[in-house]
C-alpha cells in the first residue's frame, strides 16, 4: 500500500501540468452537470384551491326531449385561489374541469366528461345577509362589467391570484349529469390548469350542487353562454321622439 502511495505521489509530481489540466475540466464539468439540474428542477407550482359561496354546480331541465330523454344544461361556477409555491414565474393559461356523469359505472372504470373554460355573460353576484347590498364576484381571466380592475394572471414566485371561472356544458340528455357523492349534495370535479410551460397543474375538488333559481339569481345568464333560454328581449316600442333601450327580464 506504501509503495502504491509513493507511486502515485511520484507520478503526480512528475505531470503536475497534466493534473491540473484534468482537474480544471472536472471542474467545468462538474459545474455544467449541477447547473444544468438546477435549471430543469427550476418550475412553477400551482396549488389550487376554491372559496365557499361562489363554488357551485347547477343542471337546468329543459323543456324538450332528445330520444324520449329530458335535456339539460349542466355549468360550473369555481372561486378559485391558485397561488404559485414553485420556484419558477408562470401565467395561467387554459383550465378545464371533468366530472363523473351519473351512469353506474364502478369508480374504477369511470371516465370523466370535461368541459373547457368558458365565458359567462353577466356578473356574478350575490347578497349580503341582512342587506340590501350586492356583492360582485371578481372573474379570474374575464373582463368585469362592475369593475374596470382586471386580474393580473402572471403567477410571479409566492404570488396568489383569485377569481371566477366559468364552465357550461353543451346540451345533453338523459344520465349525463354529474354523478352526486354521498351526500347527496356534491360531486367530485378534476381541475386541470396548464402554465405557460405547458405544464398541466391539477386538484380533485368537491362542489356544491345549486338549484338553477339560486344559479340564476346569482347570473341571469347562468347555464346560457351558447343559447338563451330563460333572457327574453322585449323591445320596448319607439314612440316619437322618445329612445328608449331595449328591456331585459327572467322569464
Amino acid at each position: 500500500m506504501e509503495l502504491l502511495i509513493e507511486n502515485i505521489a511520484n507520478w503526480c509530481n512528475h505531470n503536475s501540468g497534466l493534473l491540473t489540466a484534468i482537474i480544471f475540466i472536472l471542474t467545468i464539468f462538474i459545474g455544467w452537470i449541477s447547473g444544468f439540474f438546477k435549471m430543469i428542477r427550476k418550475r412553477p407550482i400551482f396549488k389550487i384551491r376554491t372559496i365557499e359561496g361562489a363554488t357551485f354546480y347547477s343542471t337546468i331541465f329543459l323543456d324538450k326531449t332528445y330520444q324520449d330523454l329530458p335535456v339539460h344544461k349542466t355549468a360550473f361556477v369555481l372561486y378559485l385561489e391558485i397561488s404559485n409555491t414553485g420556484n419558477a414565474p408562470s401565467s395561467i393559461g387554459q383550465m378545464k374541469i371533468g366530472y363523473f356523469p351519473d351512469n353506474n359505472t364502478p369508480i374504477w372504470r369511470a371516465k370523466r366528461n370535461w368541459i373547457h373554460e368558458t365565458v359567462l355573460k353577466s356578473q356574478l353576484t350575490s347578497k349580503f345577509r341582512g342587506s340590501e347590498l350586492v356583492k360582485g364576484y371578481p372573474f379570474l381571466k374575464q373582463k368585469s362589467n362592475m369593475s374596470t380592475d382586471s386580474t393580473e394572471t402572471f403567477m410571479d414566485i409566492g404570488r396568489i391570484a383569485n377569481g371566477i371561472a366559468y364552465f357550461e356544458e353543451r346540451e345533453a340528455f338523459g344520465n349525463w349529469i354529474p354523478k352526486l357523492n354521498k351526500d347527496n349534495e356534491t360531486t367530485n370535479v378534476k381541475i386541470v390548469i396548464q402554465d405557460a410551460f405547458g405544464r398541466k397543474h391539477t386538484q380533485k375538488i368537491d362542489i356544491i350542487r345549486f338549484e338553477p333559481s339560486k344559479a340564476l339569481e346569482m347570473s341571469p345568464y347562468f347555464g346560457q353562454t351558447y343559447e338563451e333560454y330563460f333572457i327574453s328581449h322585449n323591445n320596448t316600442e319607439k314612440n316619437e321622439g322618445d329612445n328608449k333601450s331595449p328591456a331585459t327580464d327572467i322569464s
